[in-house]
């Protein structure tokens, strides 16, 4: 959930379009961000890579990356992937959660972390052809603690089915 800094940051009730609306299209500075957390320690992420960078429209990412509690307690993470369509021929929100996971650590230890996205996380609704597509080209996963907080991002291709 997204928590606005004030109801001024939002559209008038009567508009009816995606625009500064959700963590998807928001482009204003939040109070609290979608996925915020709270935390008595602090990590890193660190070391990202993908199993393949070109992954068919229905196939399965796989996103490796390193956790490590940084801080001086033991404590949770929960660890998000989000994606953007780097050229949409469409309108596509800034960046929407494909993936996450929770990793618990204690102080100083790492974790490589795996998390599979099926490109079917990545589709939008194609006015045209009143379905849902995954529409091939470029993308990025962007890999952090929110949606404001990113700490790495990976390149990626989708190629037609």
């Amino acid at each position: 959930m997204t928590f606005y800094r004030a109801t001024t940051d939002l559209p008038a009730f009567t508009d009816y379009s995606m625009t500064n609306r959700t963590y998807r299209f928001f482009s204003g500075t939040p109070l609290f961000a979608f996925g915020h957390g709270l935390s008595y320690t602090t990590f890193d992420f660190k070391s990202a890579k993908l199993a393949s960078k070109k992954i068919a429209a229905d196939g399965t990412a796989k996103v490796t990356f390193t956790v490590k509690n940084s801080g001086k307690r033991d404590g949770d993470e929960v660890a998000q992937v989000y994606f953007r369509h780097v050229k949409s021929a469409v309108e596509q929100p800034k960046l929407a959660l494909c993936g996450f996971t929770r990793v618990a650590l204690k102080k100083g230890e790492s974790s490589q972390v795996t998390v599979e996205v099926p490109t079917q996380r990545l589709r939008y609704w194609d006015t045209q052809s009143k379905q849902y597509v995954v529409e091939p080209g470029d993308y990025e996963f962007l890999i952090g603690a929110a949606s404001d907080d990113i700490r790495l991002k990976i390149p990626l291709t989708i190629t037609a089915q």
